[in-house]
């Protein structure tokens, strides 16, 4: 394996406004020359409308399937690449975190699922691609007056579309439980997505949402299925693997990213949580044609 740098990031620093737009056509994605290198981070979200076609995406290891009428939103700093790409009609939006207002970010951060991945209805994707065709001129439009207040303005419009069309899938997967209980669980996904290398104990969420260590684990397993233990340990092996497969540091030097003092004892967490030993998660990565 050659040397490698780190797992590149890129980045919306040349973007107008802190968006990126671009209409996908037949047969071809048409997307910025990035997308077609190596597996990679981005510093933004990343959404696809998806009219009509087929797109297979790796997020983080794990296959994604895109379909006609299909919304797909991935955040900022996870691993992924388009694997394949057949489409029709579609389009593809990016946008920095910084032009959402507070309430669409909390709304993102906690959202239970790693990634958007959303069937809507066809009118519902007619709709949403006339809205982003009208943002897509204005975007293209450089005599156009206040263009990046409004383009600004619209993207968090439609960001508020994608986030009420998941949380609509997600209420109604969740109809059996309480307000309260969702909520908790809520929390705390958004303090771990955030916290996840300084906060390793149950007791430390807990203490920051100003209830009981029991009361957390018991809420969230009713919602999930799993224990906070459980989400705590999949974020903390989530990162391993993506620096374990995108990095030349060493395990003790993953370890120590990672905030464990031990690197013993994170070798044992690897291994239960992955299956396999760090070493050997990285060796079968240098001759995998995986990503």
């Amino acid at each position: 394996m050659g040397k490698k740098e780190g797992i590149p990031v890129h980045r919306m620093d040349d973007w107008f406004s802190g968006v990126y737009i671009k209409p996908m056509h037949v047969n071809r994605l048409d997307r910025p020359a990035y997308e077609k290198s190596e597996p990679h981070r981005h510093d933004f979200y990343y959404c696809v409308l998806l009219e009509k076609g087929k797109i297979e995406l790796e997020i983080d290891f794990e296959k994604i399937h895109l379909t006609d009428h299909t919304l797909f939103l991935s955040y900022p700093g996870q691993i992924h690449r388009i694997v394949y790409a057949q489409m029709e009609h579609g389009w593809f939006l990016a946008f920095d975190p910084s032009i959402l207002d507070e309430q669409l970010k909390s709304i993102l951060d906690q959202c239970l699922s790693e990634v958007m991945h959303v069937p809507i209805s066809s009118e519902q994707s007619t709709g949403l691609s006339s809205f982003i065709e009208h943002l897509y001129s204005i975007y293209n439009n450089s005599a156009q007056l206040f263009r990046q207040t409004i383009t600004q303005s619209m993207v968090t419009a439609f960001v508020y579309q994608v986030a009420s069309a998941y949380l609509s899938m997600e209420r109604f997967n969740l109809i059996r439980h309480s307000a309260r209980s969702i909520e908790i669980t809520k929390t705390f996904r958004q303090i771990l997505r955030h916290h996840f290398r300084s906060m390793k104990k149950p007791s430390a969420y807990a203490a920051k949402m100003n209830i009981t260590a029991t009361y957390l684990n018991d809420t969230v397993r009713s919602v999930t299925g799993f224990s906070v233990t459980y989400y705590i340990h999949h974020e903390l092996m989530r990162e391993a693997r993506r620096l374990l497969y995108h990095s030349d540091l060493s395990i003790k030097e993953i370890a120590g990213t990672l905030g464990f003092e031990d690197d013993k004892y994170f070798n044992r967490l690897f291994r239960k949580v992955v299956g396999v030993s760090p070493g050997a998660f990285r060796k079968t990565s240098e001759t995998s044609v995986h990503l």
